[in-house]
């Protein structure tokens, strides 16, 4: 089936449902919901892919949202039965969720956004003024730990122009940056992070996000970025001090176990970039490259001196990552997803 809308919006949730701080009460998709139905960009569809899916099945089934009742078409969708290995040992399986939001994406840009999170009405259009001038926009994100601030929609616009004005507890690092040269300018591959954007044609020539970085927590979306950049989408990743996003307070994931890394993620995106290794999840790291990984963890920056880190570079963990190594084609399992809607 060919593309059906405009933007595929995705969203990796693997909270319970009452996660915001300070608002036991509001679901902690309310203020993303709310966000979206003042979208002043209507051709977009929202995939939320739920680790706790077999918790909830019905969440837009009436409990508590209704998707019939939204102008926007919704996918609430389980993670995919090949991209659940991780996921099933209760560890950070963050890449499986996004690659398998690709697969039932329909949209020529893929927006990631997060849980917990609100935003004004031009939000999902500045994502696509953007593609549309050649770009995959990446928003800025504001974060506190303050409770969520609950905005009526008529007021909605009035209250962030506020709240994007005001001090919070911790602003989005690059926003100084955009600042200072203009605000609006082309980053390095590294600012593809958090709230982000590519367009299908490049996530399915990368393959997705690389699963390897999965078991483990933190640098798959730069990573991709990285692979982005290095597949021939140069200059890609623009930011504008407009386009900005808040993210409440929240509770942290539900389920996951074990304090104990199994590798440095840093050092598969190194090596991901030295051997200009844009395609992922195709080919197994074998012989050099495993030394290479366990090497690089090992030492900064991966294990900075002074701080204490657990990798388990030589234990079962580190093993069942080696030999579990993930290969599949996105491409091949979205045709087969597509065929049958």
């Amino acid at each position: 089936m060919e593309n059906v809308t405009s933007i595929s919006i995705i969203m990796a949730t693997a909270r319970d449902n009452y996660a915001l701080i300070g608002h036991p009460k509001i679901h902690m998709l309310k203020p993303t919901i709310d966000s979206l139905k003042t979208q002043s960009f209507k051709d977009f569809e929202v995939i939320i892919i739920d680790s706790l899916y077999n918790k909830r099945p019905n969440l837009f089934n009436g409990d508590p949202f209704n998707s019939s009742k939204l102008l926007f078409r919704v996918k609430h969708v389980p993670v995919h039965k090949n991209h659940t290995f991780w996921l099933d040992r209760c560890r950070w399986s963050v890449c499986g969720q996004l690659n398998t939001g690709i697969i039932h994406s329909q949209g020529d840009l893929i927006v990631r956004i997060d849980d917990c999170c609100e935003f004004d009405s031009q939000f999902i259009q500045k994502f696509w003024d953007g593609y549309q001038s050649g770009y995959f926009p990446g928003a800025m994100h504001l974060c506190s730990n303050e409770p969520p601030v609950v905005i009526e929609d008529a007021k909605r616009d009035d209250v962030l122009k506020v709240i994007y004005g005001q001090d919070c507890l911790a602003r989005d690092a690059r926003y100084e940056i955009v600042k200072n040269n203009g605000g609006r300018i082309v980053g390095p591959y590294n600012w593809h992070c958090g709230y982000s954007s590519m367009s299908l044609e490049a996530a399915l020539k990368i393959n997705g996000l690389d699963e390897n970085f999965d078991g483990d927590k933190s640098l798959e979306d730069i990573d991709c970025g990285s692979r982005i950049e290095m597949a021939g989408y140069k200059d890609k990743f623009i930011m504008d001090v407009d386009h900005q996003v808040i993210e409440h307070g929240h509770n942290p994931v539900s389920g996951l176990k074990g304090s104990t890394s199994i590798k440095c993620n840093y050092a598969l995106l190194q090596l991901n970039r030295l051997k200009k290794r844009y395609r992922v999840n195709s080919d197994k790291l074998i012989g050099k490259d495993i030394d290479f990984i366990r090497e690089t963890s090992s030492k900064l920056p991966c294990a900075p001196e002074g701080e204490k880190h657990s990798f388990d570079l030589t234990g079962d963990l580190f093993e069942t990552w080696m030999f579990r190594q993930p290969i599949f084609n996105l491409k091949d399992e979205r045709k087969k997803i597509l065929e049958e809607v």
